[in-house]
């Protein structure tokens, strides 16, 4: 009893402590403070998953209101990567921030939460997924690093995976390459008897890697799509020379604007740069010509 007494006490002393202490200054922000996990882990006490979850509850519920308010909330990165560490396997956490974070953020709060996630839940390809378009995508565009997350999921023996998915990750790859390479591989892919059931895939690739985009078309009407896929398929049943194909293809190339602002402006500076040579050679040559009238005149 009397150990019981000494803690209904103490507890009295600290509610009271709490009750008349002075309000913290107000800030712009929805918290004024959020700890750090390691910090946590201690006053937790070994209920570490009892506490992530209330953190989540208050940073979904800071979320809610911010909505309502018009008020930003910049910390439910933070506030996942609390939970998180705390309990690596919640997964709401993983997954609500990855389905609500847009893949270009500039924030990047939310990139160890989906290290974690795609760690943690390996087999989960959309978690890996939600990872690598951030990489891809994000303030700091790292394809290969998206490639290599995503790599796994081409073998993987889960039946549920899309195909487009399985392939994803040459995606990545085939965007950190010059047009030049990209093309090279891609038709190497489609030699590769591991990729013949994706081959219609392919057409979709080398199509938005020459800059054409057929979104909403038809495409067994569009001209452009009909000789990439019979240039392709013609490779693959060895009625076309691969080198053939190769050039053929990157002579459909087209050529995007900012290519052509880019060469307008090199021709521009050459231009200037050649009038600004042509104008001192003229001066230098009037200078060589008065000389001698001068002396003379002297």
């Amino acid at each position: 009893m009397r150990f019981l007494a000494a803690i209904i006490v103490a507890i009295a002393v600290i509610a009271a402590a709490f009750h008349f202490a002075k309000p913290l200054p107000g800030t712009n922000f929805d918290e004024s403070f959020l700890p750090k996990a390691s910090t946590v882990h201690y006053v937790a006490a070994g209920h570490d998953a009892s506490v992530a979850g209330l953190f989540w509850i208050k940073g979904l519920t800071e979320l809610g209101e911010s909505y309502l308010t018009g008020k930003e909330y910049a910390y439910l990165g933070h506030v996942a990567e609390l939970s998180t560490s705390l309990d690596s396997l919640f997964y709401t956490p993983y997954y609500f921030v990855g389905g609500v974070t847009p893949v270009d953020a500039p924030d990047t709060s939310d990139f160890s939460v989906l290290r974690r996630a795609s760690r943690v839940y390996p087999e989960n390809w959309r978690l890996s997924l939600y990872y690598a378009l951030r990489l891809a995508r994000g303030p700091y565009p790292n394809r290969t690093e998206a490639a290599n997350v995503m790599r796994k999921y081409f073998d993987s023996p889960d039946t549920t995976i899309p195909d487009h998915i399985r392939t994803i990750y040459r995606s990545f790859e085939l965007d950190s390459m010059q047009t030049e390479m990209a093309l090279e591989t891609i038709l190497n892919d489609v030699m590769q008897p591991r990729f013949k059931k994706f081959r219609r895939s392919f057409y979709t690739k080398i199509t938005k890697l020459l800059g054409y985009n057929f979104f909403g078309e038809d495409l067994e009407k569009n001209e452009t799509f009909l000789k990439i896929k019979t240039l392709v398929d013609g490779m693959a049943d060895g009625k076309i020379h691969p080198a053939v194909v190769y050039r053929e293809l990157l002579a459909m190339k087209k050529i995007r604007d900012d290519e052509l602002a880019a060469e307008a402006k090199a021709k521009e500076a050459a231009a200037d740069s050649t009038a600004a040579t042509d104008s001192t050679a003229v001066i230098d040559t009037t200078a060589a010509v008065n000389t001698p009238a001068d002396s003379s005149a002297n």
